[in-house]
């Protein structure tokens, strides 16, 4: 369904979904609206505006069985990157930063697109995936560029599914710590990060909620931590047992940042605390930063927080195969 649509379209373009889930039908001014099957639409114009969010020119709108709209957006490899690096980074910080940001973007990209290449959208435009915001940077496209077709691999030659975060308070943790399934490609130790200041956070919530939004019973308040380095990455609460990843989600990714270094507890409240924002694998950016400042390199960089992956320079193309089959989602 829809593939009359894709035909059209250049195979060397990826499919992001800008926005999910619409209950009308978008209306955008000056937009050229042509239908090409009972539940797709094609998008184009310029200067295209939806919810204040900017459009590229060439976009699908997506009628789901629920009777809701998706607006999916088609954009060319380089565009893509240049918009993640745009999203997930200050661009006034250090361009080997950048271009380190743009390996990993790209990597994780070509690694989720595998993932998805049946679907009608390869990559979802917020954290869900990666954020995207149409570039207007040169510097972005500049780190696009000069890194174009490095990625990175793991130990069997496949394309990595790169995680990146924002602060890893001083050390990083392996991926499947995170995501069960997630291949590790190392850990690293950051000072950069571990003497920020910034970067200290404290969680303070009472025994009563913490022990009923777990589901457990505060009669039996058995507590046992597990640790990877000096960070928390397990907690057994009653008869549970808890990844960190499952209490961000519990109780919040702004709560609990990231993989506390303490939880203590006293008669009515219980404080977890840590440095860092983000799940902790892969890429820190702020480490990356500090470190770009220091004139290292992009390709240090990664070596640094990838120990186990290759960084590799092959030609990428992307297939008709892994970008036209799909299936409406």
């Amino acid at each position: 369904m829809g593939s009359a649509a894709l035909a059209q379209i250049n195979p060397a373009t990826v499919r992001i979904r800008l926005f999910k889930g619409l209950t009308e039908f978008p209306t955008i001014n000056k937009a050229k609206i042509k239908r090409v099957s009972e539940t797709m639409w094609r998008l184009q114009g310029d200067n295209l505006v939806l919810q204040n969010k900017i459009l590229p020119s060439e976009n699908l709108i997506v009628k789901k069985l629920d009777g809701n709209y998706d607006v999916i957006s088609v954009v060319d490899f380089n565009t893509y990157i240049a918009g993640v690096i745009t999203g997930e980074m200050p661009l006034e910080w250090p361009m080997e930063a950048l271009k380190a940001q743009a390996v990993v973007a790209r990597s994780f990209a070509l690694a989720r697109m595998k993932e998805r290449k049946h679907k009608v959208f390869h990559l979802e435009s917020n954290q869900a995936d990666q954020v995207f915001t149409m570039p207007e940077s040169n510097r972005a496209l500049q780190a696009t560029l000069e890194t174009e077709n490095t990625v990175l691999k793991d130990r069997n030659g496949f394309i990595l599914k790169a995680f990146y975060h924002a602060d890893c308070g001083g050390q990083t943790i392996p991926a499947s710590q995170v995501w069960e399934k997630a291949v590790d490609s190392g850990v690293a130790r950051d000072p950069w990060c571990g003497q920020r200041k910034l970067n200290q956070w404290s969680f303070t919530i009472s025994k009563d909620e913490f022990f009923a939004k777990l589901n457990q019973d505060i009669l039996n308040p058995t507590t046992a931590l597990f640790f990877f380095k000096d960070r928390i990455k397990s907690i057994q609460v009653g008869t549970g047992d808890f990844t960190v990843q499952k209490l961000r989600e519990t109780f919040g990714f702004s709560a609990i940042k990231n993989s506390p270094e303490k939880i203590s507890f006293d008669k009515e409240n219980i404080v977890i605390s840590g440095r860092g924002y983000g799940h902790g694998a892969g890429l820190c950016q702020h480490g990356a930063s500090e470190q770009a400042k220091r004139g290292v390199s992009y390709v240090q960089i990664l070596g640094h927080y990838y120990p186990k992956a290759q960084i590799s320079q092959n030609e990428i193309r992307l297939t008709q195969l892994l970008t036209s089959d799909f299936v409406s989602n």
